[in-house]
């Protein structure tokens, strides 16, 4: 009996030390990264410097240089690619296979294989290799038709403000100014040798559910998905139920349908369901294009994605690009060849999609923002309205959403409807949103640039779409955004963006 007491005893210690250990907020086991962009002081355009620090046996290590050595993808650092044993990239992603509906007959084949992770709708399937994404990360090929391929990114809090170098560090040079974006797995980080940066805030992974406001506090969400692919809407011959908005390969995306079409496309996915706080799809919305740049450009070090990437499906092309042709790059690079919409094969500079985290993030459509829009009554008084509601919310017919208090950029001023980004917000929340704009057409070829064109409407209400068009050559990038159009529009040049707040 004392034996058996004792065995007992030594069970409690170690489940004990083992909840100890996972929940303990001190110095010993914490986990997680930090990552600074030092931009210019004045444009906020020019990335200057990329940093990280990460956590070692419990311990945060100090500021590392990790900004680009070169132009082009040879010139960014190693440390940013996915590891092929976990598939966890930077910021801690990785691609996941999301069951579209609850278990049918229909997914038995991919079970004989590999046993999915959970059959119920709306939760994680499979994670993926990175390098295949037609394949798990134990080598299985699944049937892609069943599931939202998406890019999984935990909770990223971050924040900004201005420094003063006060030494030579890396590209900082002593005494001079500079924007600092900070990020980070969590709210506050303490780097050796530096004070703490606290007070960061998780705008893309949080849900307001009060119309008219944003609550980035109350609905934090453990998980962000980002569609890998442009959105397909799917029809009565597929295998799942017609009318969703999917992220799918060899798809031909969505277009002709306005923003609030999209976000009913959308709203018919049936999300996971349990206790808490509730999981949901939209369309992605300003918050979380945001982060997406902000991901993007600190594995590139620079806001130019065409120098650093490669030109994407911009060139002259006459439809969107089939979903799929960049699945074995890993997450990034431009595919050899692109199956048009139309079915032909194209292969060439602006040709072919391109992928950085997600498949043309620049180039094939435009992209619809949910809760998103900006409105004034002439060109150089427009305001910029985002929110972060849950599921998003209808925008053609009640524009409640709140407002930054930020001008959008002026770029009509001179009549030149394109025109480059010259300069973008440094504020935490609206950070890297265009703030004006100049006719420099020798600054797409400049790495120091967005090269990308910022676009606003003359009057009234208007939608906003990122990324740049199949014909947009180099006025197409990471940081395109186009407010020229009425928040109606819909057309084939318009597509959307699949996104998942994740509860789990």
């Amino acid at each position: 009996m004392k034996q058996a007491f004792a065995i007992v005893a030594i069970v409690a210690i170690i489940l004990a030390a083992a909840v100890l250990i996972m929940t303990n907020n001190g110095t010993e086991n914490e986990d997680g990264y930090f990552y600074a962009i030092y931009t210019d002081s004045e444009k906020n355009l020019n990335v200057i410097d990329v940093c990280e620090s990460h956590y070692e046996n419990g311990t945060a290590t100090v500021l590392s240089h990790k900004y680009r050595s070169a132009d082009g993808p040879s010139g960014i650092d190693p440390f940013w690619s996915f590891d092929d044993k976990t598939g966890v990239g930077p910021f801690d992603a990785f691609y996941a296979a999301i069951n579209i509906s609850d278990d049918t007959p229909l997914y038995t084949k991919d079970d004989s294989k590999e046993k999915r992770l959970s059959s119920s709708a709306g939760r994680i399937a499979y994670r993926l290799d990175p390098s295949d994404l037609t394949r798990t990360m134990n080598g299985y090929a699944y049937s892609y038709d069943l599931y939202n391929i998406m890019l999984m990114i935990p909770t990223v809090y971050w924040t900004s403000e201005k420094v003063v170098a006060d030494r030579i560090e890396g590209n900082l040079v002593e005494g001079q100014e500079y924007n600092v974006l900070y990020m980070s797995s969590k709210a506050s980080y303490k780097v050796p040798g530096k004070d703490a940066v606290t007070g960061m805030v998780p705008y893309a992974h949080s849900a307001g559910t009060v119309p008219g406001e944003n609550d980035f506090t109350t609905n934090v969400y453990p998980y962000l998905g980002i569609g890998v692919y442009e959105s397909y809407v799917t029809e009565q011959s597929d295998c799942v139920a017609p009318g969703l908005l999917v992220s799918q390969r060899d798809r031909i995306p969505a277009s002709g349908h306005d923003v609030d079409s999209f976000k009913v496309f959308a709203d018919a996915l049936t999300p996971a369901k349990g206790p808490g706080i509730q999981s949901d799809y939209q369309q992605w919305n300003f918050y979380q294009w945001t982060l997406y740049k902000m991901m993007c450009y600190t594995v590139m070090g620079s806001k130019n994605s065409q120098i650093m990437i490669g030109a994407g499906y911009t060139e002259e092309n006459g439809c969107s690009a089939r979903t799929g042709s960049t699945d074995s790059l890993g997450f990034m690079g431009v595919s050899s060849s692109t199956v048009t919409s139309h079915g032909s094969i194209q292969s060439g500079a602006g040709k072919t999609a391109a992928k950085l985290f997600i498949e043309n993030g620049w180039g094939s459509l435009n992209e619809f923002l949910g809760d998103t829009f900006v409105i004034g009554p002439t060109h150089d008084g427009q305001i910029l309205h985002t929110g972060n509601s849950l599921g998003g919310r209808e925008l053609i017919d009640s524009q409640d959403q709140p407002s930054t208090e930020r001008r959008w950029a002026d770029v009509f001023a001179s009549g030149e409807p394109q025109r480059i980004i010259a300069k973008t917000s440094a504020d935490a929340e609206t950070w890297d949103m265009p703030l004006s704009s100049d006719a420099n057409r020798d600054s797409y070829s400049d790495p120091d640039f967005p090269g990308d064109i910022a676009n606003s409407s003359k009057s009234g209400v208007s939608s906003v779409t990122v990324g740049g068009r199949w014909d947009n050559t180099h006025f197409a990038g990471v940081a395109f955004a186009c407010a020229g159009y009425g928040i109606d529009l819909a057309n084939q040049y318009r597509g959307a963006r699949l996104v998942y707040l994740y509860a789990e």
